[in-house]
């Protein structure tokens, strides 16, 4: 899950909440048919049914696939969730953080299961076919990046490195070729500011947020300089899409969710559902109108068609 740290750098003080191979595809020949159709490709289903009392822990990441399943990256890999349930996938289970989705796949990094060929941390990790394929962009052996922004159709990867790796720093990084390489951010315009967070825009590969108790801020040139977007606040999570963004605001105990049209200039504000008094909101996704939020008690909600459902009670399978 995401966690709350303080870092000391120059004149800010920073502190940041975020807390296999490849199974080849088998393949089938259709029977023959008048129309002589054309063979078709039968891959199978590598996800496995939830088991009943399983619980979940360590919710990294979450949102959408590209199929609108609801989806989260956990201590011990993926899970979607369908119309009986939660499913997980049987490969690659992998200790996913960052986990970031884009538009045809994911970017994350971590640490790799035991029985993995993987360097332990994994780097920056691209991700198809819903996770059954993996390439290894940088780092690995080297970064585990557990507070990463990806923009959903740029794939500009903004990220906080903790510790240092052969050649870089800790510090605010980015990356505008998909994590093959990083430069780091010059982060003017923040002194002072408490940082909880990174967000990359969705479609503007070098505009990027910070958020805090101080609000949101906005850089338009990869982090090198920010402005004042607005000030809302205690902002303990966010969530872009084309267009549009999505953040929490804390107020007391008390959390308010707006949702931003970045084309329109007006906000919509979206009653939470009713959480448990001592979860706080660390996850949030937004798209096409849909919200998928996770809190800090391993909890998960889909906001559609107006109404919140809940999919994951406190970490816990029925």
């Amino acid at each position: 899950m995401k966690r709350t740290l303080l870092v000391s750098t120059l004149m800010m003080t920073v502190f940041l909440a975020s807390c296999g191979g490849t199974e080849p595809a088998s393949e089938t020949t259709a029977p023959v048919t008048e129309k002589n159709e054309a063979p078709t490709e039968q891959v199978p289903d590598r996800w496995e049914a939830t088991a009943a009392d399983t619980e979940v822990s360590h919710i990294h990441g979450a949102g959408f696939w590209q199929d609108g399943r609801p989806v989260i990256a956990t201590h011990t890999g993926l899970m979607e969730f369908r119309e009986d349930g939660w499913y997980e996938l049987s490969s690659n289970r992998h200790d996913y953080m960052g986990f970031e989705l884009v538009a045809d796949g994911f970017y994350a990094s971590g640490h790799p299961a035991q029985d993995s060929p993987y360097k332990n941390p994994l780097g920056v990790v691209r991700g198809t076919e819903k996770g059954e394929t993996l390439e290894i962009r940088s780092l690995e052996g080297e970064a585990d990046f557990h507070y990463m922004s990806v923009g959903y159709e740029t794939e500009s990867i903004y990220v906080y490195l903790e510790q240092a790796t052969k050649e870089l720093a800790p510090g605010f990084y980015r990356s505008l070729d998909g994590g093959v390489s990083f430069e780091p951010m010059k982060m003017d315009g923040i002194d002072g500011r408490g940082i909880a967070g990174i967000m990359a825009d969705a479609s503007e590969p070098e505009r990027v947020f910070v958020y805090g108790p101080d609000g949101i801020l906005v850089s338009d040139d990869g982090g090198d300089t920010f402005e004042p977007f607005n000030d809302q606040g205690n902002i303990v999570t966010m969530a872009a899409a084309k267009g549009q963004l999505a953040y929490i605001a804390k107020t007391g105990t008390s959390f308010d969710l707006v949702v931003s049209d970045l084309t329109e200039e007006t906000e919509t504000t979206v009653e939470l559902p009713s959480m448990n008094t001592e979860s706080v909101p660390i996850e949030l996704f937004i798209q096409e109108g849909r919200l998928l939020l996770g809190t800090s008690d391993n909890s998960v909600y889909v906001f559609d068609d107006e109404q919140w459902m809940q999919l994951l009670k406190a970490g816990k399978i029925n």
